[in-house]
């Protein structure tokens, strides 16, 4: 077997491994997320039992709020059944707030109270320690390198298997 098709067996091997990996790390997100939303849930006097869907959900509409159903899926990939199922959720939770704007009746926008406030400022702490870990991580590489692997990752998420 030539060197090159040695080195593609190799990198496939490694991306089936990282893939699964990323479920191991979507666990340990969800248990640091889990940790800080007992402290909000001690805070509040309340259970919330948020799910990663749901937070995510609150960090969209915190970043993009005011903000609709459709944006909302066009941005989280979620489906706009999931969105409202959540959101019904949210809202009975007091995470979000429903409104109208410019007397349209069929449109409604979301945006966050102050308790889902709260869980968007934990969610982005979280993202940005992870974020900071990452770039630290990223610093052994030259530029070179640097160029070589953005190109790889654009690929690959284009790629369809």
């Amino acid at each position: 077997m030539q060197p090159t098709d040695l080195s593609k067996q190799w990198i496939f091997k490694n991306f089936i491994h990282l893939v699964s990996q990323q479920e191991m790390r979507d666990s340990k997100f969800a248990f640091r997320m889990r940790e800080e939303m007992q402290n909000f849930e001690k805070e509040f006097g309340e259970k919330s039992n948020l799910t990663l869907s749901d937070i995510h959900l609150i960090a969209c509409i915190g970043d993009f709020s005011p903000i609709n159903v459709t944006s909302i899926s066009e941005k989280t990939g979620l489906t706009k059944g999931s969105i409202t199922r959540i959101s019904k959720k949210l809202l009975k939770l007091e995470l979000v707030k429903r409104q109208q704007i410019n007397d349209n009746k069929k449109e409604v926008y979301y945006s966050l109270t102050p308790k889902g406030q709260k869980v968007h400022l934990i969610h982005n702490r979280i993202h940005h320690e992870i974020e900071e870990r990452f770039m630290k991580f990223l610093d052994k590489y030259t530029d070179e390198q640097l160029n070589f692997a953005r190109n790889l990752m654009q690929d690959l998420t284009e790629w369809d298997y």
